[in-house]
């Protein structure tokens, strides 16, 4: 593939759309579909030590039977984790982009977040949050049914309040909803005195 221009890949088990400027140099391209020991459908696309200088549009078309659902969604294959890619479903097509080579898979992710109290009080309230297949994709915190601005530490998963006011004390019901990008959700309740 030349680099430089536009270029499109089609195949029976997946095509892939390389916008002008993806490439940062002449690529010999491969693709490889292949179903392992264990019933996992792996597509193969370019080498996963190649960069991209821009995302590129890839549609898989899976032999296997996947659940439609919000919660299946794209993985690359990272060692021996997976990187959440996110696609949707398109007449019977995984659609995505991504600006990563490697190898992907089809995966369900039914397992909500995890949510860890470390403390609340008048003052603020701090608790670690994770996921361990697709991310987390959001979170919001209220107390009394009114908004709680939250910060996020993504290196230590770990979320905590900022207050408006320093005379602003944090009493009540306090509600915090964190989701995935698989659409679960887990909700954590807790009375601040």
């Amino acid at each position: 593939i030349p680099a430089g221009t536009q270029y499109k890949y089609y195949s029976v088990p997946l095509d892939v759309q390389f916008p002008r400027n993806a490439l940062f140099d002449t690529l010999y391209f491969n693709a490889v579909h292949r179903i392992t020991t264990d019933s996992a459908e792996i597509f193969t696309i370019g080498s996963p030590f190649v960069p991209l200088n821009r995302s590129i549009s890839i549609t898989l078309r899976p032999v296997l039977n996947y659940s439609t659902a919000k919660n299946v969604g794209i993985y690359r294959l990272v060692g021996k984790n997976y990187s959440y890619e996110g696609g949707k479903w398109n007449n019977g097509a995984f659609n995505f982009t991504t600006r990563e080579f490697g190898h992907f898979t089809i995966l369900t992710d039914t397992v909500p977040p995890t949510i860890r109290f470390i403390y609340a009080n008048s003052q603020a309230v701090r608790f670690k949050i994770n996921d361990d297949l697709s991310g987390i994709e959001s979170y919001e915190a209220t107390i009394n049914g009114k908004w709680l601005l939250m910060n996020y530490d993504s290196k230590n998963d770990v979320i905590m309040s900022e207050r408006k006011s320093k005379d602003e004390l944090l009493k009540g019901d306090l509600v915090l909803t964190v989701t995935d990008n698989a659409g679960n959700k887990k909700i954590f309740n807790y009375k601040i005195q």
